[in-house]
């Protein structure tokens, strides 16, 4: 099935498994292992230019170059501690009273986060964003906010492109709002039958001020 980004997507079993986790929004009391999901993906706009290579050179389309697996992986929610709260006063220098407000937030239970990576991987093309997303039941976020900054990694280590050619074009570090959209997004080019085809790629991570987070993929 097509979506109206060009995407055609087909859900594995994990994805089951990653929708119970994502909707509970509730930090755990201990931590617990990270949480894995999947699902295929299969870029229409690819298959296109593949296809009309193909018939140009009067080969068969090889397709499987349009395909890839997005994995997700979560840890447990998380509540921000006062121990944290205190080691990032002190690592930012903040005032007496930021300080204060700072730590009687955490002690106050009411900030949550979760580390996250997210991969595209297709044949040779591995290519991934991670970060780490705060909410407190109002807002999400990762750039500062009430005295927590997340974290967001585009083009990060562990990514791997034999043939392809890879240009990271954004990455965002939302503020606090009813949501935080984590978005990486990237171009990817590789030769087939010595012409180009390219994928323009955007990578979502989104947490809602509840903590209930989803993925999603525009572009091929």
């Amino acid at each position: 099935m097509r979506n109206r980004s060009g995407w055609a997507f087909a859900a594995s079993a994990a994805t089951l498994l990653a929708t119970a986790f994502t909707g509970a929004g509730t930090a755990s009391a201990a931590p617990a292992e990270p949480t894995v999901s999947q699902q295929t993906v299969l870029s229409e706009s690819c298959v296109d230019q593949v296809q009309a290579i193909a018939v140009e050179k009067d080969v068969a389309a090889d397709t499987s170059l349009c395909a890839a697996t997005v994995t997700t992986t979560e840890t447990a929610p998380q509540i921000a501690t006062v121990a944290q709260a205190e080691a990032i006063a002190a690592s930012q220098d903040l005032s007496a009273q930021k300080a204060s407000d700072l730590i009687a937030a955490a002690a106050a239970g009411g900030i949550t986060y979760r580390d996250w990576t997210h991969t595209y991987w297709g044949g040779s093309l591995i290519e991934k964003h991670k970060g780490r997303t705060y909410w407190d039941g109002s807002k999400a976020w990762i750039s500062s906010y009430r005295g927590y900054a997340g974290s967001h990694t585009c083009h990060s280590e562990g990514g791997l492109a034999v043939g392809w050619a890879v240009s990271p074009i954004s990455c965002s570090k939302p503020g606090a709002g009813a949501s935080a959209d984590a978005f990486y997004r990237f171009d990817a080019s590789v030769a087939f039958q010595g012409s180009p085809v390219t994928l323009n790629i955007g990578l979502h991570y989104t947490t809602a001020a509840s903590g209930a987070a989803s993925t999603s993929q525009v572009g091929g």
